[in-house]
């Protein structure tokens, strides 16, 4: 079962901006492997006898998708901005930092 996009996003409300990168990378890579399989006409896969099917995941996908840049782009602006934060400074911390599981 795919929860709400608005359930979804709240998820990460005190999420760094780098959690966010990454969950954004996460959709992106399954949004993309969707598409290249449908392009293919390829539905040979297990997860198409799994409940809800591909396509309704990646339709969910695209949602929390859109949900999730639009919180992007207000923590960009409070952090990055407004604050007083640098993507340069964060990328030298990342290997110090923990992956989310979602």
């Amino acid at each position: 079962m795919m929860i709400s996009p608005g359930y979804y996003i709240k998820g990460f409300a005190d999420s760094s901006y780098q959690e966010l990168i990454d969950e954004r990378d996460r959709l992106l890579k399954s949004i993309t492997n969707f598409e290249e399989s449908e392009k293919k006409g390829d539905r040979s896969g297990d997860e198409w006898q799994i409940s809800p099917s591909p396509s309704v995941r990646y339709q969910c996908y695209l949602e929390y998708l859109a949900k999730l840049c639009l919180l992007m782009c207000e923590k960009y602006n409070q952090e990055y901005v407004w604050g007083n934060k640098s993507l340069a400074e964060d990328i030298k911390d990342a290997p110090n930092r923990t992956k989310r599981n979602t």
